[in-house]
């Protein structure tokens, strides 16, 4: 335990002038305009059983085939178009690499090509992608970053990879995944959080409208009925148990970089006391930021997305 949390380095994290508010943080950054996405092409990836998933690649003209990969995948409700998602790959074409954002089953331009939802487990989704990144462009280093839901996903595969990582990804970047899903899902289900929660299950609704034949009123509920057993759960604490990403931790064998903030109000940081965690991972934390909120200052003018201008750092390798 104290192993874990003397390895956790704090980031000086700065939240704009007023926005000290976990609240705040999250509702702000979910309303300010993230400017057009990057210029991209609908690429399908044959997943088995005739199911599909559709991703959005952007490729720099200036890009050769030893440049960096980048690989985004959304969080709970999102898609390519979610604001995190075209914000960071705008900033990252711009940069020269080339971006690939990858819808889950189901999600944004994906709909209705997979027979399933998609849940927070699919590694095996995400293994096909990288794996048809890596053939199309053997010399590309791949990078994949993973928001939220999308992180459990990232830093699962990467421990179930294990030593084999490295022939397929450089570095798994997780920001502010939910380590523990039960977890996570009770925390978004207080009362205190009922607007989050129905934002949330609004958009789990939107996304599972063809397996929703029942009226269901939390994500538990959904996880219960729904995910868990339409993908061979008995329920949602089988499903949690199986899937989340802190079984998987100890296992990692490459460079791989978790953030989260101290104020989540989903993701406890003291969750990370009680779990074995390679020495692969760095574990990064700041006091405020909230749940992908992170606005703050930066050393550029009028920019203010501080998470944008740390995790290119880290896919340059600056740190």
């Amino acid at each position: 335990m104290t192993e874990i949390v003397d390895r956790v380095k704090k980031l000086n994290f700065q939240p704009l002038f007023g926005l000290s508010s976990k609240h705040l943080q999250m509702i702000v950054s979910a309303y300010i305009p993230t400017g057009k996405a990057p210029p991209s092409t609908q690429w399908f990836v044959d997943i088995g059983k005739g199911d599909r998933l559709s991703c959005e690649v952007s490729t720099p003209l200036s890009w050769k085939k030893h440049n960096k990969t980048v690989a985004l995948i959304h969080g709970l409700g999102g898609s390519h178009t979610s604001r995190y998602m075209v914000r960071m790959a705008r900033k990252l074409y711009e940069n020269g690499k080339k971006v690939v954002r990858i819808n889950l089953r189901g999600c944004g331009s994906g709909k209705g090509l997979s027979k399933l939802p998609y849940n927070a487990g699919n590694s095996e989704d995400l293994l096909k992608v990288l794996q048809a990144l890596k053939q199309a462009s053997p010399d590309s280093e791949i990078i994949v970053i993973g928001f939220s839901l999308g992180g459990n996903t990232a830093l699962k595969l990467a421990g179930e990879l294990g030593p084999g990582a490295e022939n397929l990804v450089k570095t798994f970047i997780a920001v502010c995944p939910p380590l523990d899903l039960e977890q996570t899902v009770l925390s978004i289900q207080q009362r205190k959080y009922f607007l989050y929660h129905q934002y949330y299950l609004k958009n789990m609704f939107k996304q599972a409208s063809s397996w929703v034949t029942q009226k269901l009123y939390s994500i538990y509920e959904f996880d219960d009925k729904i995910t868990g057993p339409l993908w061979g759960f008995s329920g949602a604490q089988d499903y949690y148990q199986s899937c989340s990403c802190k079984h998987f931790l100890d296992k990692i064998r490459v460079t791989s970089h978790l953030i989260c903030a101290e104020d989540d109000p989903f993701v406890p940081i003291n969750a990370l006391k009680d779990i074995a965690i390679s020495n692969h991972v760095q574990l990064w934390t700041t006091e405020h930021g909230s749940h992908l909120g992170f606005l703050g200052r930066t050393n550029q003018a009028w920019k203010f997305q501080w998470i944008d201008h740390l995790l290119l750092d880290w896919v340059d390798e600056k740190f």
